[in-house]
This record gives C-alpha cells, structure tokens and sequence, in this order.
C-alpha cells in the first residue's frame, strides 16, 4: 500500500507539478465494514480542496460498478469528494469509470478527476511496449480461435464463458491480444468486441511470435491408474504424423489439476526416466478446453515441441501443421 500511495505521490507530481500528502482519515471509522475490507482510506488536498482517498487493497474484484457504489457511500459519509486509487484496471474498465463520472486515479495510467476538471491520460499507454509474450489466458484465446475457426466478432464475456476465466482474467487477456495487434477491440455501446484476423493460417503466423511452450515442466511419472489425461508430446505427434510413438506415453495435464491429482491419489514421481511408466508435462493452461479429441490440440502441441532440436520431430511438426484445414 505504502508503494501504492508513493507512487500516486510522485504520479500526481510528475504531472501536475503539484506535491500532495495523504494522511489517515480519522473519519474512515464511520463507514461499512465491508469498505475497510476492501480499502485503506486517506485524506489529502489537491488545488485547495479537500478529498478522501479509497485506496484498493486489491482490485482485482472490483468492478466499475461497484467502485462507483463505494465511491457514493463514501462521498455522502464523510461528506468529501471521495477518489479510487488503485494498482490497474483495463482501458475498458476505466472508460467505464469516466461514463459513470467516477474520478479515479491509476498511477502511471490515468488520471481523471472531473470536479477539477482533469482528464490525464498517458499518451504512451496506447503505444506502449509491446508483450513479447502473451500469458496463459491470451494463448487460450488466440488458440481457440484458430481451433474453432470462430473468426466473428465475440466479447470477453462471452469468452469468459466459453473458456470458464473469471470477466477480470479475460478482460485482461483481451488487453494483451489488443496490445499485439492480434485482434481489433472496439465499443459498440457498452459492449466490448474483439474482432480476429479471418484467415486462420495468417492469424497462427501473426500469433506464433507472441505464443510460447504450454509445457511449465516435465515430471516422469512411476504408475498413474484410472484416471484420464489428453495424450501430448511426441505420443500425439505420432497420431498427427509418421512419427514412431516414444517408448513411454507422454499426458499433458494443467497445473491445477495436477495439484488436484497429487491431493486426491497417490501419484509417485521417479527418481530418473528409466523407473517411469509414462511421462507427464504440467501446462500453464488447462489442455481439455482446447480439444474433444483424445490428443492436445495441434497448435499447442506444436508450441511444446517446437524448439526440439530433433530432424524427426521438426519434419513430423512439418507434416502435421500441413495436414490442417486451415
């Protein structure tokens, strides 16, 4: 919180020219409970008027609506101008925030505070770095698309739906595809729509740089009874291709659910590949909602061999992405 509110300091100063110092609100104990659950609050002055500070413990709960409902009780408690201080919030979310006249500011994003008449927006977070790499939830998105071939305009909550991610997750994710150039995110009223690239083969080109491994680690595993795992690395290669299946069958399996399997059943990890009966990779995101096949799906497979330094994967990586129905 202390970074969170030195930051804002220095936000405030850098652009403003204006030095501020925020202090406990002695009257902060006269609201809800559920606000101090959620926020620390601080009283400051800005151009000679006074305001309360509702600083987010975390936001990630915390909605555009219900910033505007904390902001109301607030005002009309303490009888100030209240003012949300938080960590990030998308660009959806904070446009948001201004149709509601919420003021708010996001250190290093955005500044807006219309009882003075102040609209700071960084010019560099439109053109800011790019993502070398896109995180789980975005490699989810572009994936699905390409295996779906759902290249129509779609929302993130719809996709929030459809992939089970929580409204912040994907509203996040579409934050990265966007920054990417991936896919086009406009308004149309209050909806967000993002809007992929129609061809599929030049979409998976575009994507390809931004997309890494799915695989998080390999664990080699003695003996796994009864219970069902997508068949991954070169065991799927081989069902996609000529190439002669390992010795040892590989499954891909999420990191949750391979917490869950280690809560649930007594799964034993060898020592060395030699004692194993299969391999198992661990992914950064669930393989199952990608494919109804008994295989990962292509792309992702494609990603967690791709920098194998093997003639016969490369050529069998080859000849399965030239089988595809693009």
């Amino acid at each position: 919180m202390k970074d969170l509110l030195k930051r804002c300091k220095r936000y405030i100063n850098d652009n403003l020219g204006i030095q501020v110092a925020f202090s406990k609100s002695s009257k902060a104990g006269s609201l809800p409970f559920f606000l101090h659950d959620q926020y620390d609050f601080y009283k400051f002055n800005l151009l000679e008027k006074e305001f309360v500070m509702l600083a987010a413990k975390n936001d990630d709960d915390l909605t555009p609506a219900k910033i505007k409902k904390h902001i109301q009780i607030v005002s009309e408690k303490l009888q100030l101008q209240a003012i949300f201080l938080g960590e990030s919030l998308s660009s959806f979310n904070r446009q948001r925030l201004i149709a509601y006249k919420v003021p708010f500011i996001i250190p290093d994003n955005q500044m807006y505070l219309p009882d003075l008449a102040i609209d700071l927006k960084e010019h560099f977070i439109k053109a800011r770095a790019k993502i070398e790499k896109l995180g789980p939830a975005a490699h989810v998105v572009v994936l699905y698309m390409l295996m779906n071939r759902q290249m129509d305009s779609v929302t993130p909550k719809e996709l929030a739906k459809t992939l089970d991610y929580s409204a912040m997750t994907m509203s996040r994710a579409v934050d990265e595809i966007e920054s990417t150039g991936l896919a086009d995110v406009s308004l149309e009223g209050k909806r967000r729509v993002v809007k992929f690239e129609q061809n599929r083969r030049q979409l998976w080109e575009k994507a390809l740089p931004y997309l890494d491994s799915p695989v998080k680690k390999r664990l080699w595993v003695i003996v796994l009874k009864n219970y069902e795992l997508l068949i991954a690395g070169e065991s799927a290669l081989a069902k996609y291709s000529m190439l002669t299946p390992p010795k040892q069958p590989i499954y891909a399996i999420s990191a949750q659910g391979w917490k869950m399997l280690q809560d649930e059943i007594s799964v034993e990890v060898a020592p060395n590949p030699e004692e194993a009966q299969l391999q198992l990779e661990v992914w950064r995101y669930d393989p199952q909602i990608l494919t109804e096949e008994e295989t990962v799906d292509p792309f992702s497979l494609y990603l967690s061999l791709k920098e194998t330094e093997d003639e016969r994967i490369e050529s069998a990586l080859t000849e399965m992405m030239e089988k595809l129905q693009w």
